[in-house]
């Protein structure tokens, strides 16, 4: 049997919280999915990628009590992990 007390794993604060996406919260979140909708895929604006870009890091900026120290540990680790086809 696997003793679970001495199991660590590092956790988004945002996956905790359920009001949080990405770090910022879920009105917010979703503000910024739509205008990127918006303006990148119907008017063809990609002009508006950087500026979006901004909007989030300002959002992520605002709201500095509910920081997720381990954001960029995470990311990496999820963007170098392999993927695998299980059937």
């Amino acid at each position: 049997m696997v003793n679970m007390s001495d199991y660590r794993q590092k956790v988004h604060r945002s996956l905790i919280q359920r009001e949080m996406f990405g770090g910022i919260p879920q009105m917010g979140f979703l503000l910024l999915l739509i205008m990127g909708a918006v303006f990148v895929y119907g008017l063809r604006l990609f002009i508006m990628i950087p500026l979006i870009i901004v909007l989030y890091i300002i959002m992520r900026a605002l709201i500095k009590k509910k920081k997720d120290q381990w954001l960029i540990d995470i990311t990496m680790a999820n963007i170098m992990q392999k993927d695998r086809l299980i059937p």
